[in-house]
Parts: C-alpha cells; sequence; structure tokens
C-alpha cells in the first residue's frame, strides 16, 4: 500500500461556528438576547366593552375579576367578532323539560 501524501489542512472560516471565530479574534461577539415583555395588544374598546357588559347584564350573569379580565380581552378584538359574542349571550336556550315515559 502507497503512503498518503501529506497535505496541507484545509481553512474554512465559513465552516466555524460563532464562538470559535469569536474565541480567535475573527468576528465579534453577539448582542446578548433581550427579555423585553411581548408588546401588548391593542388597546379595548370602550364601546365594545360596554356592549359585552350589557350583553352580560341581559342574561343576568353576575362579574367576577375574571369576567372583568375576559370582557377585556374580549373588547381588543374587532367590533364584529364583539358584537357576534353579545349576540351569543342573548341568544335564550330552547326550554328542553324531560319527557315522561309512560309504562306499557
Amino acid at each position: 500500500m502507497p503512503d498518503p501524501i501529506p497535505l496541507r489542512p484545509r481553512r474554512d472560516d465559513t465552516a466555524a461556528d460563532v464562538r470559535s471565530l469569536v474565541q480567535l479574534g475573527r468576528q465579534e461577539p453577539p448582542p446578548a438576547p433581550t427579555t423585553a415583555a411581548p408588546a401588548p395588544g391593542p388597546p379595548a374598546d370602550d364601546a365594545d366593552s360596554a356592549t359585552l357588559q350589557a350583553a352580560l347584564a341581559d342574561a343576568g350573569i353576575t362579574t367576577t375579576a375574571e369576567d372583568q379580565a375576559a370582557v377585556a380581552a374580549l373588547a381588543r378584538l374587532d367590533t364584529a367578532t364583539v358584537q357576534a359574542v353579545a349576540r351569543w349571550m342573548k341568544t335564550k336556550k330552547p326550554d328542553t323539560k324531560p319527557t315522561k315515559q309512560e309504562a306499557p
């Protein structure tokens, strides 16, 4: 078997990771990621909030703190969606009384 031919090591900076390039002084360290809170959504529309509050009151629901938070979140949606939710709350359930099964 013939002896291997000695070759110079191949130098390819594109194959290095950033940490190695920083250690070699070839690249600046990347900026540290920020831990900023996500941007809040659009502000709640007062008219939409009032629509939802009125729908809850018409349905006879006494609102709690969690309900208020849900109303505030829903009021951030577009007006058509808020009106649909309010319409759903006003829809009455059909009376479904159990029927008596007559014995034979």
